[in-house]
């Protein structure tokens, strides 16, 4: 009788350990993926503010160019015009090529770096 009661006990237990184990087990990934979006998500955006630097420099250097075009010229308006000009076409280009390659190249790029972050956290234990 003693023995099929520790028999019964000792089979709660391990089914209580294994139910533990796998709950542990599902913390530490959903923590781990946790991580690694937040990582990608700090690198898009010192990216992101990279970019809105760049852009802001860019723009005080088309400010000044289209300044000195318009004293070359004679108006300032024609300078900034001039300046405007390849930014127009570039802008038409972008605004009707809606690549989807494009946007599947940035979505693969992001997963890749999840999966290879998180492939170095597995081997580095």
């Amino acid at each position: 009788m003693q023995k099929e009661s520790t028999d019964y006990q000792s089979e709660n237990n391990l089914k209580k350990d294994i139910r533990e184990y796998i709950e542990k087990r599902v913390q530490l990934f959903v923590i781990e993926v946790t991580e690694q979006v937040s990582l990608v998500i700090a690198n898009s955006f010192q990216k992101l503010l990279g970019m809105f630097l760049l852009g802001g420099a860019l723009f005080f250097v088309l400010f000044a160019i289209a300044f000195y075009l318009g004293e070359l010229i004679g108006n300032f308006s024609a300078g900034f015009a001039l300046v405007s000009l390849p930014l127009i076409f570039i802008g038409i280009f972008f605004f009707r090529k809606r690549s989807k390659k494009f946007t599947e190249n940035i979505q693969a790029e992001l997963i890749g770096k999840v999966l290879e972050n998180f492939e170095s956290k597995k081997e580095s234990k």
